[in-house]
């Protein structure tokens, strides 16, 4: 394969040497926390290994130009020559994600590319072709425990083999570093703990996420599983659990813990995104949803229990003569907020192509008209719940929040004996008070304090039955662009590989290549070109020239008759759609000088009117027949067609070439230089050069009419002619004369 190794540059050329000897970190510390992750959300990595720092130089082509082609806007393009233009960088790398065991990565976000979607394996070890773990040359251990060393570690640094049992982490030996040195910004869509068990089918089941976190004996809290009131926490549906709750509002989501935080924070912001309590009951813990009706949703039923344990009056409370014995309070309505923004992240932004950044944080507005328009726009604080990655959960959210706030607005306290001693909060009991004008009126009551003589003073407030249950709220994400410099490129249709004869190439033998992007006759809108990779064996391919333009090509849709010289009578009908190629006229004496030279067949010819017809497609006429010595023939529906101009590359055959299978593979990138396609998944393309298009010294003096001497047949040949191959086309003609 030497004949395709790039040249070496020349002494006096200006040599660039690499600019960085080792891996670019912007910070460096080891105490971060190892994040915690439940669903299905967006998290960056942290580097735990790093070695074998690689420079690796970046070739650059430059053409070395001849005489000159018949391709408007061409140089010639005979050949290159190679010198290092840069430098890449790249190590082995491991970078820890959360703890595990994890399901699997979904998108892989580097930069602004995203790449494809993975799934976790029988095994435990994750690749796979077109995935976006494979696209980066990354392997994935979800954490089990035990978990095995790496194997490329392994045998490469014994020392530094760790099993790192119950971290989640990825992988790769040789990792690209760009031209930075740098990891990037590089950021995983991690499917975590309970990935799926949520009522969307994506994130957690909240009920379950919050036992993991207390109870877990690998990261939890260390609360004791068995103080936990299970009945309150699971249920099977029909019941007042929390997990019915969530199940039946389609309440869930997606924590991700990646910084330090006190536990009863984080359960404290849980709890009011999930509009819950919890209450201490006994030596239990007690989870009651404030959920006031019942619901029935996504395959579970919820049921509350806002039974009054008890009926409460005068004679049942304890108070001072004279003093009331129930004291109320009530909000002032213009206080209270009447539009809430609860921020979320959008995880449905990229599905594929261009649109909005995933997970991009998302403000979700809940207001009520009815306040608005009494009392006046009051927005409130903006409630950061990044746990949610569903815009409809965000919803619910903002809104039962928002009514909650709204229309619970009066609290009673009032003081019970003892012989109340079985109440809890979250309790509903029924008060009756004349000077109130309460009548069996039903209040939940949310603290209870107990002094040293037993009395139990209790704050409660209104029940008020539906705010708690959250009505309807269609809502949208805001708008806004943001480009995938990473979206993968579609595959190549079938390509130009032409041997064009001499007199286009000014006898160099060349061989011409060209290549549009689509699908099923469709073309991509995100190609943006290819690299050609070449063999001679098919089992070693090294990278042969670049596609920078797509070709205009595609194929006829009627029959074309044969003609010679100028044919001013027949129609070409061709169909780009493939190429979503678009076509111009030219004048005649432009035609005729090949300015619009096209391929149809092994045809070459030009045309002077391009009309069209419909959408990329055309009706040419006024069309120059079996141009540069090639034979004018009849070509039928479906021949392929394809303009030859300045998107076709150019490249000098090496005379070993001739003879011998040529392999080919046209590797996709998108419009970025990103998206690369992968190379084992790309089409064999095999082509024979018959080095055609080289006139060598002998056939010149032929065609100028010289006479020859080629001296004795003993004596060793001092001139060498090539003609071609038996089955190659005959592209020149050499008149020898009448015989006397």
């Amino acid at each position: 394969m030497s004949f395709l190794a790039a040249k070496k540059s020349s002494p006096n050329s200006a040599m660039i040497w690499p600019s960085y000897t080792g891996l670019q970190l912007q910070t460096a510390t080891n105490v971060l926390p190892i994040p915690l992750l439940w669903g299905m959300n967006k998290l960056a990595v942290n580097i735990i290994y790093y070695a074998n720092f690689r420079a690796n130089p970046v070739y650059s082509p430059t053409p070395v130009t001849g005489k000159g082609g018949a391709l408007s806007g061409s140089k010639g393009g005979h050949g290159y020559t190679w010198s290092i233009s840069g430098w890449t960088y790249s190590a082995d790398l491991m970078m820890a994600l959360c703890e595990g065991p994890i399901v699997g990565v979904n998108q892989v976000y580097q930069g602004q590319s995203i790449y494809g979607s993975a799934y976790s394996s029988a095994n435990g070890v994750v690749t796979g072709g077109g995935s976006g773990l494979s696209s980066l040359g990354l392997t994935l251990f979800p954490g089990a425990t035990p978990q095995s060393p790496w194997g490329y570690l392994a045998a490469s640094n014994p020392s530094a083999s760790l099993s790192y049992p119950g971290l989640a982490y990825v992988c790769a030996a040789n990792f690209g570093l760009g031209q930075s040195a740098s990891i990037g910004t590089l950021n995983f869509e991690v499917k975590g703990v309970f990935f799926g068990t949520g009522a969307n089918g994506l994130d957690a089941d909240p009920a379950q996420v919050v036992a993991d976190f207390l109870v877990n004996d690998q990261y939890g809290v260390g609360f004791p599983g068995a103080n936990i009131d299970a009945t309150t926490l699971f249920g099977a549906g029909g019941d007042a659990s929390l997990q019915s709750y969530c199940r039946a509002l389609g309440l869930c989501f997606s924590p991700l813990i990646n910084q330090v935080e006190t536990a009863s924070s984080v359960l404290t912001r849980w709890l009011q995104l999930l509009n819950t309590a919890a209450v201490w009951s006994g030596d239990r813990l007690r989870f009651i949803p404030y959920g006031d009706q019942s619901v029935t949703g996504n395959g579970g039923a919820y049921v509350p229990n806002v039974a009054p344990a008890f009926a409460l009056d005068d004679d049942d409370l304890v108070y001072c003569p004279g003093v009331d014995p129930i004291k109320s309070t009530r909000v002032d309505p213009f206080s209270l907020p009447n539009l809430l923004r609860v921020e979320a992240l959008n995880r449905t932004g990229v599905t594929s192509g261009q649109g909005l950044p995933e997970y991009q944080p998302t403000p979700i507005e809940a207001r009520d008209q009815s306040m608005i328009e009494q009392f006046g726009l009051r927005v409130g604080s903006t409630i950061t719940a990044h746990e949610i990655c569903d815009l409809k959960v965000a919803s619910i959210i903002a809104q039962t929040i928002l009514q909650r706030g709204l229309y619970v607005r009066a609290q009673f306290k009032f003081d019970l004996s003892w012989e109340f001693c079985l109440l809890d909060p979250m309790d509903v009991v029924t008060l009756s008070d004349p000077n109130l004008g309460l009548t069996g009126a039903p209040v939940r009551i949310v603290e209870i304090e107990e002094d040293d003589q037993g009395k139990l003073s209790v704050l409660a407030e209104e029940l008020v039955i539906g705010v708690s249950t959250p009505a309807p709220n269609p809502t949208g994400a805001a708008g806004g662009a943001s480009l995938n410099m990473g979206v993968a490129a579609a595959a190549v249709n079938t390509p130009l590989i032409f041997e064009p004869p001499p007199q286009v190439t000014n006898n160099v033998a060349e061989i011409w290549l060209g290549a549009s992007g689509g699908t099923g006759g469709v073309p991509d809108a995100n190609w943006g070109g290819c690299v050609v990779w070449a063999s001679l064996d098919n089992t070693t391919y090294q990278r042969f020239v670049t596609i920078q333009n797509p070709l205009r090509q595609g194929f006829l849709t009627a029959p074309l008759p044969s003609a010679s010289g100028y044919d001013g009578t027949s129609s070409l009908a061709v169909d780009l759609t493939e190429s979503a190629g678009a076509l111009g006229g030219a004048t005649q004496a432009a035609a005729l000088a090949g300015q619009t030279l096209c391929l149809v067949d092994g045809e070459l010819l030009g045309y002077t009117t391009a009309t069209l017809t419909a959408a990329s497609k055309y009706a040419l006429s006024g069309l120059p027949r079996g141009m540069y010595g090639t034979t004018p023939s009849a070509h039928a529906i479906g021949a392929p067609f394809a303009r030859l101009d300045g998107a076709v590359v150019q490249y000098a055959l090496p005379s070993d070439f001739v003879g011998q299978t040529l392999y080919l593979k046209f590797q996709s990138f998108n419009v970025f230089g990103g998206g690369l396609q992968d190379l084992s998944t790309c089409a064999l393309y095999s082509y024979a050069p018959s080095g055609g298009g080289a006139v060598g010294p002998i056939a010149t003096s032929l065609l100028l009419g010289q006479a020859q001497d080629w001296g004795q047949a003993s004596v060793a040949a001092s001139l060498f002619d090539d003609f071609g191959t038996v089955s190659g086309a005959a592209y020149t003609t050499i008149d020898l004369g009448s015989v006397i």
